[in-house]
């Protein structure tokens, strides 16, 4: 679970160069802290790669100040939010880059492109760390599939396509370049689990953050 956390952040901040001692730093008081996160299982050997890079030095102490601040803000955020009510994030990594799914129960309310408070307070604490990596982010949105029909979303369609918009205007605001944001939906065309449950569904109703490294 918290290998998944660990290859996440690690894998963000490999491109930033001169910020990867500050944020090893945070990445393991993330690790320590956070226990509420989880996602699919991320080779041990690729974390070990990543930690032993050239250039990366010793892991230095936990960070002090505005980012623990920050990482208890965090908890705090799922703990009395998503957890108490079985949703949680999942982060993983590809071939292209790291991924966070977030789950869309948290963030808007049902049939809403609107991001709640408490999903804007997530989003901006993500967007710190991700407006100081060199990648482009690709925000998915993604819907079960159950029909929606409405005056503002004719489908899922446009649901998911305007609950991605709405994560990618938070992250703008929030400091990530929009010239590295692009942003697509995919209504229920990409589930995570078969459709044949209301717990099922949940996990398929969700906004994914992907981070590409930028071509050279």
């Amino acid at each position: 679970m918290m290998n998944s956390l660990l290859a996440l952040f690690i894998a963000l901040f490999a491109y930033s160069e001169p910020k990867r001692m500050k944020i090893i730093s945070v990445v393991m008081s993330l690790r320590e802290t956070l226990g509420v996160l989880s996602g699919e299982p991320y080779p041990e050997k690729k974390i070990e790669s990543m930690l032993s890079t050239p250039g990366l030095g010793p892991i230095p102490g936990k960070p002090t100040g505005f980012l623990m601040s920050a990482i208890e803000e965090i908890k705090k955020e799922v703990e009395t939010g998503a957890e108490q009510r079985g949703l949680l994030f999942r982060v993983y990594g590809t071939e292209e880059g790291p991924v966070v799914s977030l789950p869309t129960d948290f963030l808007f309310e049902p049939g809403s492109a609107e991001v709640s408070q408490k999903g804007e307070k997530i989003i901006s604490i993500l967007a710190k760390y991700i407006s100081a990596v060199q990648a482009n982010i690709v925000v998915e949105g993604h819907t079960d599939d159950i029909p929606i029909t409405s005056p503002t979303f004719p489908s899922n369609w446009e649901l998911s396509a305007a609950r991605a918009a709405a994560v990618a205007r938070l992250l703008e605001k929030y400091g990530v370049p929009h010239e590295r944001i692009s942003v697509v939906g995919y209504a229920d065309t990409k589930p995570v689990v078969p459709n044949i449950s209301p717990e099922n569904r949940m996990r398929n109703r969700r906004v994914e953050i992907k981070l590409k490294e930028i071509p050279r």
